[in-house]
């Protein structure tokens, strides 16, 4: 009798059937992986928003409008649009932007800051995901 040389029928659909459970499991992970590095991405590009703004202000008496800053434009990775929104008239003591993802995001649509941070609502538009988006 010759020794076995090779895996049996049966033994690869075994390897197969184990590496698919693995895959099944490890891909919805990943894609939620995937989705927080992209809003870190807007957590990070609107700080930098409230910056260039306060920095207008030290230098001006109001914020900047948004062709100021040259604003609307992409975040760093091209996955979010950044934009600051205009203010009612007469209030020229505070300002508003969004980051408005590229991608679909079932969860963290638009995230949203003012003068003060993260926003829950910008000119009565709601953004009540904050707490659930921002604190990740």
């Amino acid at each position: 009798m010759r020794p076995q040389q090779g895996f049996s029928l049966i033994e690869l659909m075994i390897v197969v059937a184990v590496i698919g459970i693995l895959a099944a499991v490890a891909y919805p992970a990943y894609q939620d992986y995937v989705l927080r590095a992209k809003r870190s991405e807007a957590m990070n590009a609107l700080p930098g928003v409230r910056l260039e703004q306060e920095k207008w202000r030290a230098n001006n008496s109001t914020f900047a409008e948004a062709a100021d800053l040259g604003y609307p434009k992409d975040s760093v990775d091209g996955n979010y649009r950044i934009t600051i929104l205009s203010t009612p008239a007469p209030d020229t003591s505070s300002f508003f932007a969004t980051a408005d993802p590229y991608h679909s995001d079932p969860e963290c649509d638009v995230f949203a800051v003012g003068r003060d941070g993260p926003a829950e609502t910008v000119n009565s538009v709601d953004y009540a995901q904050k707490d659930l988006c921002w604190e990740r």
